[in-house]
């Protein structure tokens, strides 16, 4: 009976890390353009997984097709340098695709109304309302100020149990919204966990 080299087991677990890689590479650079809540890791590696196969095969597709093994995808032993850097790549690419295809669903969404159904959820009313948009905003703080303008930027971690906001256009404005000043600047940094309400006009 034949003993199986200790080469053995390092090859399979190369040949699992080559169909993981390009899909956790793809799945991280979506995850830092859309932020999601966290999953466990066996769904990690398994969606790690499905995107890595279908990238890795259509890499030693096109190396087989039109670059005639220039790659070496399918050499026996550790896969060769320049199959490492190409899956890097079509990992980069497979994230970049993930997040244009995103974007175009809510570029879609937005100017085609028929089409409102397209458009991914977002897992979190803070991200759904500050969608691009011009809308002001009056906010309401938890030590009684009151200020007014419109959300320019904001951070989004569906994880974080809050999140911070800048408030561009803004002025100090009373209960009647009248304005008592106006903020010079950049205008005012504001954490939602010292925030009572928005009202967005």
């Amino acid at each position: 009976m034949a003993v199986p080299s200790v080469a053995e087991p390092a090859e399979h677990l190369v040949d699992f890390l080559v169909y993981v890689m390009p899909g956790f590479i793809a799945l991280q650079l979506f995850r830092a353009k859309y932020p999601a809540k966290k999953v466990s890791e066996f769904l990690q590696v398994a969606w790690s997984l499905i995107y890595g196969v279908i990238l890795a095969t259509a890499v030693r597709g096109i190396d087989g097709r039109f670059l005639h093994g220039w790659l070496q995808s399918n050499s026996p032993g550790f896969p060769a340098s320049r199959f490492v850097i190409a899956l890097v790549l079509a990992g980069l690419f497979g994230g970049i695709f993930l997040a244009g295809l995103y974007f175009a669903r809510f570029f879609v969404a937005a100017h085609w109304p028929r089409f409102e159904g397209l458009a991914p959820d977002p897992q979190s009313i803070w991200a759904k309302v500050n969608r691009p948009s011009n809308d002001y905003a009056v906010v309401y703080v938890d030590d009684g100020s009151i200020y007014f303008g419109w959300i320019k930027d904001y951070t989004f971690d569906p994880d974080a149990p809050d999140n911070d906001f800048l408030l561009a256009d803004a002025k100090r404005v009373d209960e009647q919204l009248t304005e008592k000043y106006s903020v010079t600047g950049q205008g005012v940094y504001l954490n939602t966990r010292n925030v009572k309400r928005i009202e967005f006009l």
